[in-house]
């Protein structure tokens, strides 16, 4: 999921003006400062939660109608990403409809979504809603059979809506798992049975379901080794790729006749990493962490220790300065969660700087 080159270079150049924080902030250096530097060893992740389903296709639309549609049961996530290329306002929806003959119970666990007209930012946006609100298990409603929940968000001509949002559904009576069924379409005036519309051919894009919708690991580092970098949400094939072990999972496309899909990049995916810290040393080292992203460019956004930072935007040159410790005689233990914005391409390459 790149940012579509159709848009424009001056879409590009108008994202730069934008923030111009690739120039002015102090936290982004040239990337070229940072070399060389060492390759971590990469930790094993370990697949967890409940199915992804991701909706990135068609990415771009003009006609009203449905992008992807899965069932699910229990916890699971959806993440969206959809530019309006209809010439007029259209609405860009996430509907969930209880299909069972008993009443179906849905709870929040995280929603993000946001509309603008850099792809980047709106992905960045509901990232960042997201991650503000994860924590958070809320009740939304009690679905009737064939009754649907609707998230929505209206969208302009060249808009893009971007969507990151995890539910979980139990049956009223017993509290257990339930199945739902999930369906993000696009349209002008909100149909009253979202299985009813039709499914949009697909582009170059990737839409499907997916087991899991987390990464959990351990990223170890000693300050022994001077600069030391890893990569997160690598290609997941081809010359480029330096994909961890047990970063991606074969997913289908169900409304496309069970199609083999790769979720590259793992949009929607969210890495909940530990970070060791050694310190050889065995005395106070100030550490820097920087996120490059290798190849791409776009508006990211990483939680340290809980606190959420946003890069501005973002290229492959720089560097960005996300979080700086004062690493004890005895090291320490940090908690790092990120994932790969919509409109935004990676990887996100992290070093690890002592600063002298």
């Amino acid at each position: 999921m790149k940012m579509k080159f159709a848009i424009g270079l001056c879409m590009i150049l108008s994202s730069f003006l934008l923030t111009n924080q690739s120039l002015a902030n102090e936290n982004i250096i040239p990337i070229e400062t940072l070399k060389p530097a060492v390759h971590l060893e990469k930790p094993v992740l370990e697949q967890t939660g409940g199915k992804l389903i991701l909706s990135d296709s068609p990415e771009t639309y003009s006609e009203d109608g449905a992008f992807y549609r899965d069932s699910a049961t229990g916890e699971f996530r959806v993440f969206w990403h959809h530019q309006n290329r209809s010439e007029e306002t259209k609405i860009v929806g996430l509907a969930i409809t209880n299909t069972s003959d008993a009443p179906v119970m849905l709870f929040s666990k995280g929603i993000g979504a946001a509309v603008d007209y850099y792809p980047d930012v709106a992905g960045e946006q509901a990232l960042i809603q997201f991650l503000g609100n994860k924590a958070e298990k809320q009740y939304l409603t009690t679905l009737q059979p064939n009754e649907s929940y609707y998230l929505e968000k209206s969208a302009d001509d060249l808009d893009t809506v971007s969507g990151f949002a995890q539910f979980a559904a139990y049956t009223q009576k017993k509290h257990l798992d339930a199945t739902v069924t999930v369906t993000t379409l696009n349209y002008k005036e909100r149909p009253f049975d979202p299985l009813s519309v039709e499914i949009l051919p697909a582009d170059e894009h990737v839409r499907g379901s997916f087991p899991h919708f987390d990464r959990e690991g351990t990223i170890s580092y000693d300050s022994k080794m001077g600069n030391a970098y890893i990569s997160i949400s690598s290609a997941a094939y081809g010359q480029w790729s330096d994909k961890l072990p047990g970063e991606y999972e074969d997913g289908i496309s169900v409304v496309d006749g069970n199609k083999p899909v790769i979720n590259n990049g793992n949009y929607g995916v969210l890495y909940d990493l530990k970070v060791k810290i050694e310190n050889s040393f065995h005395a106070p080292q100030n550490i820097s962490i920087y996120d490059n992203p290798a190849g791409g460019f776009g508006h990211f956004v990483m939680q340290w220790n809980g606190k959420i930072s946003t890069s501005g935007f973002l290229s492959y040159k720089n560097a960005w300065n996300f979080a700086s410790e004062n690493v004890g005689a005895n090291g320490n233990e940090y908690h790092f969660v990120t994932s790969l914005p919509g409109g935004a391409s990676g990887p996100s390459v992290i070093y690890f700087v002592p600063e002298h």
